[in-house]
């Protein structure tokens, strides 16, 4: 069994190999597997000369934003697909709606891919299973011990105690968040805990339809529905909306909040909500899993630093993913 990076993980075994993820179109396996709809991850559904598997969450998420799925089929929890000798299950990774982790067994042994993952029970999604496996490769964007997330009950009723404060002062607060994922969470946040009135960006609206559709209940008002407007002239509404989304920030009556991991590190007003592992918990997640290698990626440097945290830690061989095709035979 062969596992390496070639702008996607790779998984081959003799003349058969998948690709997990992959970023680029440059690609000739029997097959590729997307872990979920965010854009950094489920750049495969444009490669149109090889099949692709996803769940059916994935492929609807994927859609809303006009991209064409030629040549899909669906994946459902739990269920095996045999490429030649590579079997692939996918199981629950805990980030999004529909996203996958993907158990891969061989005749030489067995990678569990994570892609993004959360082992945290959230709102709307089950968390991540750990998974004996001989090889982990495993995302490492917040690995790092200076990634220690609070709770999100404590960082929810810091957002709802925020948004009464900014309401109090006659403005409108926006929470501005992954329009799929976090948004959706920000919403049942204030639903579950607050009656302030949720308004809904458009590009947010059109992922909770699809939440909706797949059974999480939802409850906002579109941002270009005549309430909605109304709700924000009488500052009694707030606002979530995609990240980087300026056509608010001007208007003085606006005070926005990034909703993201990455608010440990932020000096904007932030939540630390994070639909993906913190660094206890991928640590905890490597025990779990007992790998004999860990492979780390998707992380950038902290890639790295991941690596030689398990090394140091749990005395587990580990290293960057591409740093070199591994070889891994059974003992």
């Amino acid at each position: 069994m062969r596992i390496k990076w070639e702008n996607g993980v790779v998984v081959e075994y003799k003349g058969d190999g998948v690709v997990l993820d992959p970023q680029t179109k440059r690609l000739n396996y029997k097959a590729a597997f997307i872990t979920h709809a965010h854009v950094d991850h489920s750049h495969a559904f444009k490669i149109r000369h090889i099949p692709k598997f996803s769940s059916n969450e994935t492929m609807h998420l994927v859609t809303v934003s006009g991209t064409k799925t030629d040549n899909w089929r669906p994946l459902s929890l739990n269920e095996k697909i045999a490429i030649g000798d590579i079997e692939v299950m996918p199981r629950s990774s805990g980030h999004v709606l529909g996203s996958y982790e993907f158990e891969i067994a061989t005749p030489n042994g067995t990678v569990l891919f994570t892609g993004d993952m959360n082992t945290r029970q959230t709102r709307l999604v089950k968390p991540a299973e750990p998974v004996n496996c001989d090889v982990l490769v495993i995302e490492s964007t917040y690995g790092s011990p200076d990634f220690v997330f609070p709770s999100d009950d404590i960082v929810a009723e810091e957002m709802i105690s925020w948004a009464g404060s900014v309401l109090r002062e006659g403005r409108v607060p926006v929470f501005c968040a992954d329009h799929i994922g976090n948004a959706q969470e920000v919403i049942r946040i204030f639903n579950e805990n607050s009656s302030i009135p949720v308004v809904s960006h458009w590009r947010v609206s059109r992922v909770n339809r699809v939440y909706e559709a797949f059974g999480h209940k939802i409850e906002y008002i579109d941002i270009n529905d005549e309430e909605a407007q109304e709700l924000i002239s009488r500052h009694n509404a707030v606002i979530v909306a995609p990240k980087n989304i300026n056509s608010l920030s001007f208007d003085q009556k606006y005070v926005s909040a990034i909703v993201s991991g990455w608010a440990l590190k932020l000096r904007h007003k932030s939540f630390p909500l994070s639909d993906h592992a913190d660094f206890p918990n991928l640590m905890d997640f490597i025990r779990e899993c007992s790998p004999k290698l860990v492979l780390t990626y998707h992380g950038g440097r902290f890639n790295e630093v991941l690596a030689r945290h398990i090394e140091k830690k749990l005395r587990i061989r580990s290293y960057p993913i591409n740093l070199i095709a591994t070889n891994f035979l059974p003992i």
